[in-house]
């Protein structure tokens, strides 16, 4: 037993240091709407409603997003229950298996050390580390292309072996990938390897055979599941499935539309440190054997697709470039390894970057609680009527949160006066751990009363409505809350079947109008904006103010059946 210890201790200490980090605090702050309520609320459809093949949202066939990861939910529903930390501890398993792996792998590229750094590295940037404590898709999603991408290195370091296993292996990774959120799984993985040839192509074939092999193993289980979908339910899955992609791809989906740079913004911030750093992982280094190399040049043209991709596609949301992370990560923990133990030199440059990004962030977890304390100066600044509402209610704050801020930038200053003083490996350390210990210590302290400002007016109206007024609820011109009322209030399947009914016998139906106006055999119950009461009532002269709490107005109009 203790030799067994003694072998795996690096994979022991990863596994603990992953279940002190990702686990603890996972239900501390309800799902944010949007994306994480979405996947939560079609896994809680499909244990509502016993139906595990089709995914579904209020009810309605939802074909946009293939099961995997939504499965995954459900599988922790099932243990946990419905609620925010089953939602979540799939990714937090996801984290755990990614630093696993991040160590394997750095240490079958070069040693043991540099393969605890890139665990370091990932753990102890901002955006690699926090995802892992969310319920969307893209921890899962990525990780499996990521896999799928190092099996394709692995091929072409033994190309004139043709170990076709690695194909097989790759397709069926990228396969997964694809089941869990669609084609941009395979897309991805083609751009990379066409780029590959065209900078090896005085060493290597075209690679038809290998893109026709992992095309076709990729595409199996989900071309089967839409296949099972149509036989079953008669459903043209297929068609909603092709244009709801072009339409990502094709224009500001949900309001998302960003500038081309976006995400070049998002990642020097959100990958911090580990996004100034990757430059130095980029330039070649003394010792730096083939199968480094060709495995680096992998991770920069990974880099490089999706960036570009995601710049060009008009959908622009924070998680889309998600997938640089491992890129990212790996590079920089190349640069810190060159710097510690291969004498590859400190730039001045590199410390005044983490000098100035660095403090840009610190001054933003002082400023922020610091301003939710002093209120006044906040309101006398904000002129939107609706934010200012939001904004006067009463979150108790202990007077203290800024401090994570205050200890972000004191271990800052500490990490470069180590780099100045030539201490790299301390300096990288506290440099990684610094990220990592305000991440660990925002989620407890600030997450949960930013989240009381943002939604927890709304979910306790939800949960009410839910648990003890029954009815329909209908969240009015909110779109951040579009999903969150239906998780909450424990909506159930019936509500939906007699939607059903009512659309079928009625030409042209505006079930929201209806709602308002129609034969409602239930309550309605309205949420929406304090600054739109006056005009929904005017429009809906049968509603009925109930109350205003902080920028939330719950209204109500009686049942007619």
């Amino acid at each position: 037993m203790k030799s067994i210890i003694d072998k795996y201790k690096n994979e022991f200490l990863i596994i603990i240091l992953g279940l002190i980090l990702f686990i603890p605090f996972l239900g501390n702050v309800h799902l944010f709407d949007w994306d994480e309520v979405n996947f939560a609320e079609a896994a809680r459809e499909m244990i509502v409603t016993g139906d595990y093949l089709q995914v579904r949202i209020d009810f309605e066939p939802f074909h946009e997003k293939p099961p995997l990861f939504i499965w995954m939910q459900v599988a922790s529903m099932k243990v946990f229950g419905v609620n925010d930390f089953a939602a979540r501890f799939p990714n937090a398993l996801i984290g755990i298996i990614t630093l696993l792996l991040l160590y394997k792998i750095g240490n079958k590229l070069i040693d043991d050390r540099f393969g605890l750094i890139w665990v370091l590295t990932y753990i102890g940037s901002f955006l690699p580390h926090f995802y892992f404590k969310t319920g969307i898709i893209d921890p899962t999603f990525n990780l499996l292309i990521f896999l799928g991408i190092y099996y394709l290195y692995k091929y072409y370091f033994e190309y004139k072996l043709r170990i076709n296993k690695y194909l097989y292996i790759s397709g069926l990774l990228l396969g997964l990938a694809v089941f869990t959120k669609g084609p941009v799984g395979i897309l991805i993985p083609g751009m990379i390897l066409i780029v590959f040839y065209i900078i090896k192509r005085k060493e290597i074939k075209f690679p038809l055979k290998e893109a026709l092999i992992i095309s076709f193993i990729s595409l199996i289980p989900i071309v089967l599941w839409y296949l099972a979908i149509t036989f079953t339910t008669g459903q043209n899955t297929i068609s909603q499935f092709v244009s709801y992609q072009i339409r990502l791809m094709t224009t500001g989906d949900a309001g998302h539309g960003q500038p081309f740079y976006y995400h070049f913004v998002v990642l020097l911030f959100g990958c911090f440190p580990a996004s100034i750093l990757l430059l130095r992982g980029i330039i070649r280094q003394v010792e730096e054997f083939y199968n480094v190399s060709l495995f680096k040049l992998f991770m920069v043209i990974m880099l490089l697709v999706v960036l570009i991709v995601f710049s060009i596609v008009k959908t622009k949301i924070v998680h889309y470039s998600s997938m640089t992370y491992f890129p990212i990560t790996f590079l920089a923990s190349y640069g810190a390894y060159g710097i510690i133990y291969r004498n590859t030199g400190w730039k001045k440059t590199t410390s005044w970057l983490l000098g100035i990004i660095g403090t840009f962030l610190g001054a933003a977890l002082i400023i922020l609680p610091f301003l939710l304390i002093h209120k006044d100066f906040l309101l006398s600044k904000v002129n939107d009527t609706f934010t200012r509402e939001i904004l006067t209610k009463d979150v108790q704050m202990a007077g203290t949160e800024y401090f994570i801020g205050i200890l972000f930038l004191a271990l800052l200053i500490v990490t470069l006066v180590l780099f100045y003083k030539k201490l790299y490996l301390n300096g990288i350390i506290i440099l990684f751990v610094n990220t990592a210990l305000a991440l660990s210590l925002l989620m407890p302290i600030l997450t949960p009363k930013l989240e009381e400002y943002l939604q927890g007016t709304a979910i306790r109206y939800y949960q009410d409505i839910g648990n003890n007024k029954k009815g329909f609820i209908l969240v009015h011109n909110i779109p951040n809350y579009k999903f969150g009322y239906m998780f909450y209030s424990n909506r159930d399947y019936e509500y939906s079947k007699y939607k059903q009914i009512v659309e079928s016998n009625n030409k042209n139906f505006d079930f929201e109008n209806w709602l308002f106006k129609g034969e409602i055999n239930q309550d309605l119950y309205v949420i929406t904006k304090s600054t739109d009461v006056i005009k929904l009532i005017k429009n809906n002269p049968e509603l009925n103010l109930i109350e205003v709490n902080y920028g939330i107005a719950l209204l109500k109009r009686d049942k007619k059946i």
